[in-house]
């Protein structure tokens, strides 16, 4: 049997999860459509105005609780007003339960606010949820899917990249290849020239270099050493140059250190001026790669389940964060706000529950300290959620392709999300605002320059040291045929008086 790749069995999957709500709308329609009942009489009574009991927990800005001055709740949201909506369409009204409380911590214990609520409805406690539920296999097996109350993709909610520190902002504009190859450049130099001073200091062959021939090896390389500093930070300075494989040597480097310095100096204003934000945090690929932020979960959710299951790339890393750090899935919404009042969180959720976050928390700091990541999923259905074999869901799903006709739900979202432009607004391109650090390719050429420079005054220094090893040959030659004609002279005289 072919085993099919983690990626592929998430997409299968997802196209499966789509196929089963596909297949239960389709079947309520067939049971509306053959089944002639006073249901698809729009103007009759269709629930005879029962009294309907839904259990939730807030997911802003679709459920918000709000608390009245006498301690008493009312359910606000985009998805209450679809209820209310519903409860009007169909004549019946609703009595809402908040979880958790003292009768499911003593029932279910620690469990999530999600797993209590689909027990509840499992187990015929309650009618249904405000609160949407995205259809799996093991789900629709204890309960009913009618029509999706929302449908949109994940995104996560995560701290919004702050600014660089500039301490260090003088070296950007050279790659650390490029601050390396001048560090070994710079040194090669400064022996070079101490090198070729202390060669020339024993091969002198005239009276006027015989100034500087008691000059220390420690003396040549500070004073080398300073000139070659000068020289990078445009300071500008002298040495004394005395031949020619020395002045190749000097004028190479000097060749190479102008374009060095007009290459910085063009760059370390815009370095030093312009702000350099830190990666910005867009997939799960780049949460891996940040040692500042971490993947928070809420439990029983799809996208939990689906991360925890990975077997390979990114979400594999995350998975295994999770697994060694258990107290990353949080069991409440509440519990999830807390910690991301760190910033030290990213946590994926329904993309219009992202973007509210982050307007609620700029209402509050006045700050945009949150962003909302890029999709990183495709859409997904969030249903409404009934008992099992509930008599009216085909009633709630005709009802629900109603209202959707009527363009409300997105509308009530939109309205219930105040979000500031600061927070949302896309980035623009900046054609030239920033140059990226000169690359060690970029300065190939004048590396190569110096290299070649550096080539042609060592060929030059041998030379040198060739011509004067054969004329100090010379000289040693004169003395001596000049010593043999003055015996000779000597011995005629001697022996030979008169």
């Amino acid at each position: 049997m072919r085993i099919l790749s983690a990626p592929l069995r998430t997409k299968m999957r997802f196209l499966m999860l789509l196929l089963l709500n596909s297949l239960m709308v389709t079947n309520s329609f067939e049971i509306i459509t053959r089944t002639p009942s006073p249901l698809l009489n729009r103007n009759s009574d269709q629930l005879n105005g029962a009294n309907l009991k839904y259990v939730f927990f807030q997911v802003p800005p679709f459920v918000v609780m709000s608390t009245g001055p006498d301690g008493n709740y009312t359910v606000t949201g985009s998805n209450s007003k679809m209820i209310d909506w519903l409860a009007q369409k169909l004549n019946f009204t609703v009595s809402y339960v908040l979880i958790p409380n003292e009768m499911t911590k003593s029932k279910y214990g620690n469990k999530s606010d999600i797993a209590v609520t689909l027990n509840l409805i499992a187990e015929r406690e309650v009618d249904g949820s405000p609160v949407g539920f995205i259809p799996t296999p093991e789900r629709a097996i204890k309960m009913d899917f009618a029509y999706f109350l929302t449908a949109e993709p994940h995104a996560m909610v995560v701290p919004r990249p702050g600014e660089e520190p500039r301490l260090f902002a003088f070296i950007r504009p050279f790659q650390s290849s490029v601050w390396l190859l001048i560090f070994i450049a710079s040194i090669l130099m400064i022996a070079s020239m101490c090198l070729f001073s202390k060669a020339y200091s024993k091969l002198l062959i005239n009276e006027r270099e015989n100034e500087v021939s008691d000059t220390t090896a420690l003396e040549w390389l500070g004073q080398y050493s300073i000139y070659i500093v000068n020289i990078l930070t445009n300071q500008g300075n002298s040495v004394p140059v005395a031949r020619l494989s020395f002045r190749v040597l000097v004028g190479t480097w000097l060749l190479v250190a102008m374009v060095m310095v007009n290459s910085y100096s063009g760059t370390i204003i815009s370095c030093l001026t312009v702000p350099k934000m830190k990666p910005a945090i867009n997939s799960f690929e780049d949460l891996v790669t940040m040692e500042d932020a971490k993947l928070i979960l809420l439990a029983d959710t799809v996208i939990a389940q689906q991360i925890r299951e990975s077997k390979s790339g990114a979400s594999k890393i995350l998975a295994d964060q999770i697994r060694n750090n258990p107290d990353q899935i949080s069991s409440s919404l509440s519990d999830v706000n807390n910690r991301m009042e760190t910033e030290r969180y990213a946590f994926p959720f329904l993309q219009t529950v992202s973007n509210d976050y982050v307007a609620s928390d700029f209402k509050k700091t006045g700050k945009c300290r949150f962003k909302t990541s890029d999709p990183i999923t495709s859409f997904q259905f969030w249903c409404f959620t009934l008992q099992k074999n509930n008599k009216f869901t085909p009633v709630f799903n005709v009802a629900m392709i109603e209202l959707w006709e009527t363009g409300l739900p997105p509308f009530w979202v939109k309205k219930a999300i105040s979000s500031p432009p600061k927070c949302f607004a896309k980035a623009k391109p900046r054609a030239s605002s920033r140059q990226v650090p000169i690359r060690l390719k970029d300065l190939t050429g004048a590396f190569f320059v110096l290299g070649i420079g550096f080539c042609l005054s060592l060929l030059a220094f041998l030379t040198e040291k060739i011509l004067y090893l054969r004329s100090r040959r010379q000289l040693q030659a004169r003395p001596s045929a000049l010593n043999s004609l003055n015996q000779a002279v000597y011995n005629c005289i001697i022996i030979n008086p008169n």
